[in-house]
């Protein structure tokens, strides 16, 4: 296509809201140097609110926000089940999806592309593709729903081990619900990305874990991850930094990230090494949750060995991972994994569970232990007996593309798409 390609972008390019904020956060930098303009709309999440902080964020990323997406007030008000009752709504009707956008923007854009797997950012998307007739795209970071039913058994089991450890019981009493509901959801999700005209994902076990068809449905970048050649830089300055006594658990404080395993493994693990053992702990939390999982920690005796370091800038954050012995990772949900990756190429060996993301890409390699998912057992014998090994190798995975490949495989696909539909 001759010129360049104006593209509606529907993500929420922040580092701290996880791998696929980086992604996103990375991806438009990237498109800028390939032939797309990306306008940046923010989608209607409700977990979402457009603080100082994130100004200023975009701001020294040189980012301009031009437009939003809004619901209508009521569901802003807090109810049992709120989330996925509004989802049910979003899905049977997306003219409740308000779009506020530079108009000349909109009409002089060739298409409009989501770049999470969320309700909020795939509405929003069909919605502007709705309004001003654009083509429709998504990049899932992530698997939107498990054909599975084991995988979806297993997450479940997990939410309800994080609502018991949190006192949260009338909403463990309302989930039995919930799973209904979540059941239809999966249905709902299929419908509205089958609506849409290109869909990418960054991983091939995307598709394999949304069940039989995707795989023909998906164009899968595989892997649509690597490392940039700001992070190769920053790690190489660290992979060789002397280990401590330290056990370092990334990806969120989240049930669908494994949190609360993590912390009754690494009891088991401190009463094997000594508890001059510390567990590192990165990612953000409500100060709610973060004071009900200290309290969690004080029953289980580990108060004083977990450190609670909230979100952490990148450099600060690859710095406490090289310094770790072991990265303890149980993390039911993932598409490739950012913080594996890291992980090893600054030489710290990983344990996590065998979920297909990382069977497909880490499995084999030197310095990581995949154990059965909710194992938590296995999970802290796996850290002891890599920990009491006086050296450990750590291989770092090798793959087909670098970073700026993966770029100029997505830009073409997605530049080639549009040439094609406007013939």
């Amino acid at each position: 296509m001759a010129g360049k390609v104006n593209m509606i972008i529907i993500a929420m390019p922040f580092p701290y809201v996880g791998g696929g904020g980086y992604r996103a956060l990375l991806s438009i930098r990237e498109y800028k140097k390939r032939g797309i303009n990306p306008f940046l709309v923010l989608p209607w999440s409700l977990n979402f609110q457009f603080t100082d902080q994130e100004k200023s964020f975009l701001l020294r990323e040189k980012m301009r926000v031009y437009g939003n997406a809004m619901l209508p007030k009521i569901f802003s008000i807090h109810f049992p089940l709120r989330r996925s009752l509004f989802n049910l709504f979003v899905f049977n009707c997306l003219s409740l999806v308000k779009i506020t956008i530079d108009k000349n923007i909109a009409y002089n854009s060739q298409c409009v592309m989501s770049m999470h797997e969320g309700i909020d950012a795939i509405t929003t998307c069909l919605r502007i593709g709705e309004l001003f007739s654009l083509k429709r795209i998504a990049i899932l970071q992530s698997t939107p729903f498990y054909g599975d039913r084991l995988r979806f058994k297993n997450i479940e089991e997990a939410y309800r081990l994080w609502l018991e450890t949190l006192g949260s019981f009338r909403m463990l009493a309302l989930r039995n619900i919930t799973k209904e509901i979540e059941q239809k959801f999966s249905k709902g999700v299929s419908r509205l990305l089958n609506d849409l005209d290109l869909i990418l994902a960054v991983s091939r076990s995307i598709p394999m874990e949304m069940g039989e068809g995707w795989l023909n449905k998906i164009i899968s970048l595989d892997p649509g991850v690597a490392l940039s050649q700001e992070d190769i830089l920053s790690i190489n300055n660290m992979s060789k930094r002397k280990k401590e006594k330290i056990v370092v658990f990334s990806g969120g404080l989240s049930p669908r990230k494994g949190i609360i395993e993590a912390l009754i493994a690494f009891k088991k693990i401190i009463k094997n090494i000594g508890r001059d053992y510390k567990l590192a702990v990165a990612g953000k939390i409500s100060d709610e949750n973060l004071k009900k999982i200290r309290a969690f920690c004080s029953r289980l005796g580990i108060r004083d060995n977990v450190l609670f370091y909230g979100f952490l800038p990148r450099e600060k954050y690859l710095a406490v991972v090289a310094k770790s012995k072991v990265m303890l990772y149980p993390s039911h949900v993932d598409s490739f994994s950012y913080a594996v990756l890291e992980a090893l190429h600054l030489n710290t060996p990983v344990v996590a569970y065998d979920i297909p993301a990382l069977r497909i890409y880490y499995s084999g390699l030197e310095g990581v232990a995949l154990v059965k998912e909710l194992d938590v057992e296995a999970l802290a014998q796996k850290t002891v007996e890599i920990i009491e090994k006086k050296k450990v190798f750590v291989e770092k995975p090798k793959f087909k593309k670098n970073w700026d490949e993966i770029m100029d495989e997505e830009t073409n696909i997605i530049k080639s798409f549009i040439n094609r539909s406007l013939r």
